[in-house]
């Protein structure tokens, strides 16, 4: 019960009892702070182990404890596995950037490597997806480069592919200086080089520009913008082609049923227009194309030129590309190789039947010989022109008159029927036929098989006249 050697110290005076017992406390704070020098490193250890566990930081292999400053900037730099970023956007919306490794280039500048990055954005309600085998992330200037089979999605309405592009969270905008390759479900884009504007809903596709689908192509050597949102294209120098109709344009706006398939519901052409079709080509300041009437109408200083030699000039004109006429309104005028003119209101050039009517104070001239009629339709088989209603011939001073008649063309000689009158100089003949040589300016009567010429001569108009 006693501690005999504590009582004999009190009293012998060898050890003072309260001194003794200051100096057990100490010997045991001291052996307190020993073990928590040692056990501190222990356990930082192993929570750092721990770290390693449920963070998953990567090492390359070598060991961690060579080199002090190695261990510093290996746990300095941030790099870790299947890492989230939240961006705020310009318009205040929330996009992620995804990556299955991220890594700081330098520590503390906020500079990342990526592996399988994967980013979202959203455009007035639209889903934008963008992913790529590579990429690298400046957190502060919110700007994302990517790299290697970069596929870009809009809204799953269209996927576009390129092997780089830079997207700017900050000013939602981007660009890739590669080929760059679009797919709707059932349309096709592709050129050299795009540009991205989210704030915008527009695309802007660069040199070598083709968008296409099973009815028609666009193509633009130049450069083509996608409006998204308004469903359209502005293209520059731009050519738009549905089976061997073609339309082109200085400037062409091309407006789109949806997105996915680019199929053209309306077009319009801005600067040196021009219409291909079935050989012939017709040329305007602007035109107008309407997909579900099948028009395209032709503004200011028209001009039809076919392949034969002649062409048709007007004022305006529409092309109905499912009845393949072409209508011409306003100084309609046309020209051949073979040197005539004809002119009228109104000109109908029909492509199946190679016809081209004319109507409406028409007038054809051929050096001092001219032909008049309401109406006259031009063969283009036969390479002549038909007149109908109150023909009229005029040349060397007479005149000719008919019901009907026909102009060949390469004969350069007139032909006239029915009540045919010919009037020079007050003498005045009828017959059934007359023929009108355009060569030699004279015309004569022709008498069918039992018929008779009758008319009045005056007597002084016939001297020194072999005619």
């Amino acid at each position: 019960m006693f501690d005999t050697q504590k009582i004999d110290s009190f009293f012998s005076g060898e050890k003072n009892l309260l001194d003794e017992e200051e100096k057990i406390y100490t010997t045991r704070r001291t052996k307190v702070v020993r073990f928590f020098k040692l056990f501190l490193p222990c356990l930082t250890a192993l929570l750092l182990g721990i770290g390693v566990v449920l963070f998953d930081f990567d090492t390359n292999g070598d060991s961690t404890f060579v080199l002090a400053d190695e261990e510093r900037i290996y746990f300095e730099k941030f790099r870790m596995k299947n890492t989230v970023f939240e961006i705020t956007e310009k318009d205040n919306q929330l996009s992620t950037l995804k990556a299955e490794m991220v890594e700081e280039t330098e520590p503390g500048k906020k500079l990342y490597d990526l592996q399988e990055p994967r980013a979202r954005t959203f455009d007035k309600g639209k889903t934008i997806t963008l992913r790529a085998q590579k990429g690298e992330f400046d957190q502060n200037k919110k700007l994302l480069n990517l790299y290697t089979d970069v596929v870009g999605n809009y809204n799953k309405q269209m996927e576009v592919k390129t092997n780089s592009a830079t997207y700017s969270f900050a000013t939602e905008a981007g660009y890739g200086n590669e080929k760059v390759v679009g797919n709707g479900e059932k349309g096709h884009f592709e050129a050299d080089k795009f540009t991205f504007d989210k704030k915008k809903g527009i695309i802007t596709l660069i040199q070598n520009v083709l968008l296409k689908n099973d009815k028609a192509e666009l193509r633009s050597p130049t450069k083509a913008t996608l409006f998204f949102n308004d469903k359209k294209f502005v293209a520059l120098k731009a050519t738009i082609k549905k089976g061997t109709d073609i339309l082109k344009g200085d400037t062409v706006t091309a407006h789109f049923k949806d997105m996915r398939g680019f199929e053209v519901t309306k077009a319009f052409a801005e600067g040196h227009t021009e219409i291909v079709s079935d050989g012939k080509k017709a040329f305007a300041d602007k035109g107008e194309y309407d997909a579900a009437s099948g028009l395209i109408k032709l503004f200011n200083n028209v001009k039809i030129v076919d392949t034969n030699g002649y062409t048709a000039t007007a004022d305006y004109g529409v092309f109905d590309n499912k009845k393949q006429l072409f209508t011409l309104q306003k100084n309609v005028k046309v020209k051949d190789d073979s040197g005539y003119t004809a002119i009228a209101k109104t000109g109908i050039y029909d492509l199946t039947k190679k016809t081209f009517t004319l109507q409406n104070d028409v007038r054809i001239d051929k050096g001092d010989n001219v032909i008049t009629a309401p109406k006259a339709i031009y063969f283009q088989n036969k390479s002549e022109f038909r007149f109908y209603d109150d023909v009229k011939v005029t040349q060397d001073g007479g005149t000719a008159t008919a019901k009907s008649g026909v102009y060949f063309i390469k004969k350069n000689i007139a032909e006239l029927e029915k009540d045919v009158v010919i009037t020079k100089d007050g003498n005045v003949v009828r017959g059934d036929k007359a023929i009108s040589d355009f060569n030699t300016s004279k015309s004569r009567l022709i008498a069918k098989k039992g018929g008779r010429i009758s008319g009045k001569l005056i007597e002084s108009t016939l001297k020194d006249k072999d005619d």
